[in-house]
């Protein structure tokens, strides 16, 4: 692969990552506007945040099948143009069950999208996987971070409906690049030796691990500008700390993965969990004493430990399809995962009626996620997989 080929694909790539996201960021900022406007009801914000994340899983864990059978270039390309339909959908929407709809279709595009990019990464920049990981990661949450930032903005200026129904377009410029990127095809993945993963505990721990970390930020990006709201914050406000909050992940997704130059993992992913636990510790104890901070703190920590849980997965079964499978195995069984934690912490509020639940509930989940990730010693990968590692 030439420069310029490799410079293009690495372009689309960051766009395609910048529109992850702005489903879920861009209705958070809005939720006392939705509340006001479509009768949204707590059970329905609720499932605005978990339905995408479960569709995602859902998908991932579908990929086998579908990677066999579909080219990646079209399997982007279909999941960007779901995407695109979903989010343009939205500006003609006026009741909250429809938005759920919305979400669960947008939530279906990005989990093709993010099934097949792996596998495009390993295949494409085997050698520097790592970083390109990292790269792909900021972008994600880049996007999600803009999208929280600006969403406000453009209600003001422009109402809901069409803040929310804009986004749709940088989506569009992503499909018109990938149908310009030539994604030559990889060998097939019946030609790789794949473990029967239902069955592998490791599989399993992966998959709750990146769960969990993700359940983290699906929740910060539900209930972080309402928690602040509630507090007195306005949208702009709420929404500007959610923005910062993912501008520090994106921090944390490029730079943590550059450190991540040996085959041990864990010192950089224990480093992204205690910054994740000071974060939530402070939204706790002290939300209004430093919340600028606790939301950079989080964020970096949520944003580290994305692509950490990613290479780790890799690691195990250096085969790039054998490692992509892995990940989509421990994408699906963890994005739905993740996407019932907004969903609880929503209900857990609902009924304690203070969002000090949540971050209890966060902050307890980190101290357990601490002890998980201690056990992803490389000595392990090979036991843990047999044979295939």
């Amino acid at each position: 692969m030439n420069r310029q080929s490799s410079g293009l694909t690495l372009a689309a790539l960051v766009l395609a990552g910048l529109n992850m996201r702005p489903l879920l960021t861009s209705v958070s900022p809005l939720l006392g506007q939705l509340r006001q406007a479509m009768g949204l009801t707590p059970l329905m914000a609720s499932l605005l945040p978990a339905v995408p994340m479960i569709m995602m899983g859902v998908v991932a864990l579908m990929s086998a099948s579908l990677m066999q059978r579909v080219s990646l270039q079209r399997l982007l390309l279909a999941g960007l143009t779901l995407l695109l339909l979903a989010l343009a959908a939205r500006g003609a929407i006026d009741d909250g069950r429809w938005l759920v709809v919305s979400a669960l279709f947008a939530g279906l595009g990005v989990g093709v999208v993010q099934m097949a990019m792996p596998g495009l990464i390993r295949q494409r920049f085997a050698r520097h996987s790592a970083p390109v990981t990292g790269l792909w990661a900021g972008a994600l949450m880049g996007g999600g971070g803009l999208a929280a930032a600006l969403s406000p903005w453009l209600s003001a200026q422009l109402g809901w409906s069409l803040a929310l129904a804009g986004w749709a377009l940088p989506v569009l410029l992503a499909v018109a690049l990938w149908r310009y990127v030539c994604v030559p095809e990889g060998p097939r993945a019946a030609n790789a030796a794949v473990p029967s993963l239902w069955r592998k505990p490791r599989a399993w721990a992966l998959a709750l691990s990146f769960g969990l970390v993700n359940g983290g930020y699906a929740t910060c990006v539900a209930w972080l500008p309402d928690a602040y709201h509630a507090l007195g914050w306005s949208a702009q406000a709420g929404g500007s700390l959610l923005g910062v909050m993912i501008l520090c992940q994106v921090a944390g997704a490029l730079l943590m993965p550059l450190l991540a130059r040996r085959a041990d993992r864990r010192p950089q992913l224990i480093v992204s969990l205690a910054c994740q636990l000071a974060g939530m510790g402070g939204f706790l104890c002290a939300p209004l004493l430093a919340p600028w901070l606790w939301a950079a703190i989080a964020g970096f920590g949520l944003g580290a430990a994305f692509p950490l849980a990613i290479v780790l997965a890799l690691d195990h079964l250096p085969h790039p399809q054998a490692g992509a499978r892995l990940v989509a195995f421990m994408q699906g069984a963890g994005f739905i995962i993740a996407g019932c934690m907004p969903f609880i912490a929503g209900q857990l509020q609902a009924v304690t009626h203070s969002f000090h639940s949540v971050w209890l509930l966060q902050s307890a989940i980190t101290l357990g996620l601490i002890a998980l990730n201690l056990r992803f010693h490389p000595h392990s990968y090979r036991r843990a997989f047999g044979s295939t590692s």
